[in-house]
C-alpha cells in the first residue's frame, strides 16, 4: 500500500524535468485554480492535475487545501511587491524621495502586468467575499510590509515612527497603490487612457502628488507640536500679576 505522505517518483521527476521544485509548481497551479474558481470550488485533485503531480502533493507540501490557500495568499501579495524588494528599496542609499519613486515605479509596473498575474484575481475575489484566512495573512504578511513602508514615510515626512500622522500617511500611500493595481484593466484604461503609453508621466504625477501630501503632513504636524509646546510653556509661566 502506498504511503500518501511520501512523494512518489513522479513528484521527483517533475522537479528534475523543469528545474522547478514540485512545491513551487503546485503553488503556481493552485494560484491559477483558486483565481478561476475561488477557495470553495477549487479541489486538490484539480490543482494536482494542473500541476502534473500525484494527488498526494497538496497534503505532502502544504498539509491540505487550507494550508495551500494560505501560501497562495502570501505568494499573491509577493506578486504585487515582495518584502525582500521593499527591504532593498528602504535600505538603499538613495534619498527618501528617490526611494518613493522606485516604490511607485514597481507598483505601476505591477499594475501594467496585472492581467498576467493570478495573484491580482485572488485579491479581487477576497475583496468581494473575504475568506477566513485573511486575518492571519494580514498579521504575517501585510503588516510587516506596512511597517517597512512606514520607515520610508518617516524619512519623507521627518516624523517619528510612533506618530499617528505617520500611520495615517502610510495608509494614504498604500490605498491608492492597491486601488491602482486592483483596478480591472478595462476600467483603468477608461479612467486613465494614456497610462499604458505614458507610464513615466504617470509615475511622475503620482510621485509629485504623494510627495506634496507627505511633506505637507510633516510640516503640519511639526507646526502643531511647536504650538503645543509654546502653549505648555506659557501655562508654566508664573502669572505676572501675582
Amino acid at each position: 500500500m502506498t504511503n500518501p505522505t511520501v512523494p512518489s517518483p513522479r513528484l521527483k521527476r517533475a522537479q528534475r524535468r523543469d528545474g522547478r521544485s514540485t512545491r513551487a509548481v503546485v503553488l503556481d497551479a493552485a494560484g491559477k485554480v483558486f483565481a478561476e474558481r475561488g477557495f470553495g470550488e477549487a479541489t486538490s485533485k484539480e490543482i494536482c492535475e494542473r500541476a502534473g503531480t500525484n494527488n498526494a502533493a497538496v497534503n505532502y507540501y502544504f498539509g491540505g487545501k487550507e494550508g495551500l490557500y494560505e501560501e497562495v495568499l502570501v505568494e499573491a501579495h509577493r506578486q504585487m511587491l515582495s518584502l525582500e524588494d521593499l527591504n532593498d528599496i528602504v535600505a538603499s542609499d538613495a534619498s527618501p524621495e528617490d526611494k518613493l519613486r522606485v516604490f511607485l515605479g514597481h507598483i505601476i509596473r505591477t499594475a501594467m502586468n496585472a492581467p498576467e498575474l493570478w495573484g491580482i484575481r485572488i485579491f479581487l475575489r477576497e475583496l468581494a467575499s473575504p475568506s477566513p484566512f485573511v486575518p492571519r495573512f494580514i498579521r504575517t504578511t501585510a503588516l510587516p510590509k506596512s511597517r517597512k513602508l512606514r520607515e520610508l514615510v518617516c524619512a519623507v515626512t521627518g516624523l517619528p515612527p510612533d506618530s499617528e500622522t505617520v500611520r495615517r500617511a502610510t495608509a494614504f500611500v498604500v490605498m491608492p497603490c492597491m486601488g491602482f493595481i486592483l483596478f480591472p484593466e478595462k476600467l483603468r484604461t477608461v479612467i486613465l487612457p494614456g497610462s499604458a503609453s505614458d507610464a513615466e508621466g504617470l509615475l511622475e504625477d503620482m510621485l509629485t502628488y504623494m510627495l506634496g501630501g507627505l511633506h505637507a503632513l510633516g510640516k503640519t504636524e511639526r507646526t502643531r507640536e511647536r504650538r503645543a509646546g509654546e502653549r505648555a510653556e506659557r501655562s508654566d509661566e508664573p502669572d505676572a500679576r501675582a
